[in-house]
């Protein structure tokens, strides 16, 4: 069907017409009969819309006066504010961020039930912030649609300048739970005896993300040369690439975890390696290992900390062993060892009896003129 660009039908009774505005993309519905004659209107107006931006003119609630955008201004209460921005970032982010901005949103729109973007200040940020456990990391995160949505406010300018800013956040260690809690050999052993026993193994001794136990199948597995092959991750059901690209990887398989492997050589070669055991298909996503996980420590009598731990497990035990850094961080798909030192730099031996010793020696104990 013929149609203009940034015009199309998404209905029997529905053109969308699509545009930039002030650097974000638009998407707005016209509610119209599938004819030609309202295709031409469609192209005809976003003509308009496009004159009107680039003269500086464009008035969206003129065009769309239903539409949240044309709504939602300074007076608006923080958490519509916050979805109307998000709003603006359907199609350029995945899915799973989307809502993952769209839960953060919802946390931090109740810390400020009666503030609007008008009336929202640093200090009272501030203040929110110093109640809460939090570490820095998870703050910054959660402060992301906020700081988009004044952001946008400004860039309109509905608001003068933006509140946030100049705001520091400081936080002189992270809270335990975000710290990482190794598993020790005895908690892992007993994980391993639980009905999903050999995927905590495995874990534990292979350092895999979440996303990237759910999505490795047996084709990943190559038992003869003793290694994984990190191919994809699984996030909320969706299959897409590692996390970066250091993360599509080949893993070393330690013993502990092969022996958890084994199976794997009676599967096909697209079939997952773990299945969630209620719906005997591939986990759909992280929250429900949790879930098992958290059954699994009580089956074994182990504290419980999240699963990612078991991640953190694999790398202060490998640290701790004296293993090279940069392998640790190859094996685990990360770009550097930047990561390896800043979370894990506690498991790094500190001492050294031949330090010196190495450059005396090369140097042949001569002295500098």
């Amino acid at each position: 069907m013929g149609r203009g660009p940034g015009v199309r039908w998404v209905g029997k009774d529905s053109l969308q017409i699509d545009f930039r505005w002030r650097g974000r993309r638009c998407r707005e519905r016209l509610r119209l009969a599938q004819t030609k004659e309202n295709e031409r209107f469609a192209n005809r107006l976003k003509a308009v819309i496009e004159h009107e931006i680039a003269t500086g003119v464009f008035d969206y609630a003129k065009h769309f006066p239903k539409s949240k955008r044309a709504r939602v201004s300074v007076g608006t209460p923080i958490g519509p504010a916050m979805a109307a921005y998000i709003d603006t970032l359907s199609g350029e982010l995945e899915p799973e961020t989307l809502h993952k901005y769209r839960l953060d949103a919802a946390t931090v729109a109740s810390w400020f039930p009666s503030e609007s973007l008008k009336t929202l200040t640093r200090s009272k940020v501030r203040d929110a912030l110093a109640q809460l456990p939090l570490s820095k990391k998870r703050i910054l995160n959660l402060l992301t649609p906020l700081r988009g949505a004044i952001g946008q406010a400004v860039d309109d300018g509905d608001l003068q300048s933006n509140p946030l800013a100049k705001l520091k956040i400081r936080r002189l260690r992270k809270p335990d739970d975000e710290r990482p809690q190794p598993f020790t050999p005895a908690e892992v052993a007993a994980l391993g005896a639980t009905e999903l026993g050999k995927l905590w193994t495995a874990w534990a001794w292979s350092g895999l993300r979440p996303g990237e136990v759910i999505g490795l199948q047996a084709g990943d597995v190559d038992l003869a040369r003793g290694c994984i092959l990190v191919r994809r991750a699984v996030r909320v059901g969706r299959t897409k690439s590692p996390k970066t690209q250091s993360g599509e990887r080949s893993v070393y398989l330690l013993p502990a975890a092969r022996a958890a492997l084994q199976d794997t050589e009676g599967l096909g070669q697209s079939d997952p390696v773990f299945r969630n055991p209620n719906t005997g298909a591939r986990w759909h996503e992280d929250r429900a290992l949790a879930r098992a996980f958290r059954k699994a420590c009580a089956a074994a009598n182990v504290r419980y900390r999240p699963p990612k731990h078991l991640r953190h497990t694999y790398a202060s035990w490998a640290l701790s062993s004296g293993e090279n850094p940069l392998w640790v961080a190859e094996q685990m798909g990360h770009e550097d060892t930047s990561m390896i030192f800043k979370v894990y730099g506690e498991w790094i031996p500190q001492t050294d009896l031949q330090a010196g010793s190495r450059m005396a020696a090369k140097a042949g104990g001569g002295h500098a003129a």
